[in-house]
């Protein structure tokens, strides 16, 4: 495995930061996504149990059976938030990884004699 330069660890760091950007827009979507999809499970649930007929345990177990569809899709739909969210956290760590590696870069090259430190 070769060392990386400057220049490689420069252009990592750049590349994570996009996939940052990219990450944050996906999050910004994907909690619309889920926002919506949550209240579409409360809504269809409500009205299940208004149009239900019987006592009301019967009704409460009638409109969740009808709207157990609805609840998988927000459930999925946070399940997919939660993974988006938590990449954000892994490209951070990597970042931080980056910046790390680009410090050790330049205290190697600063510890170089004066006429070498171009040839790394």
């Amino acid at each position: 495995m070769t060392t990386p330069t400057a220049n490689d660890v420069v252009l990592l760091l750049a590349r994570l930061g996009r996939e940052l950007d990219a990450k944050q827009g996906e999050i910004s979507r994907l909690d619309e996504e889920a926002v919506r999809l949550r209240s579409r499970y409360e809504i269809t649930l409500s009205r299940s149990f208004l149009q239900a007929e019987g006592p009301m345990d019967v009704r409460k177990h009638q409109s969740i059976i009808d709207a157990a569809a609805y609840k998988l899709d927000a459930e999925i739909a946070d399940q997919k938030l939660r993974a988006a969210r938590e990449s954000i956290r892994v490209l951070r760590d990597r970042l931080d990884i980056g910046r790390s590696l680009n410090s050790a870069i330049k205290s190697e090259w600063m510890a170089q004699p004066a006429g070498q430190q171009g040839a790394a």
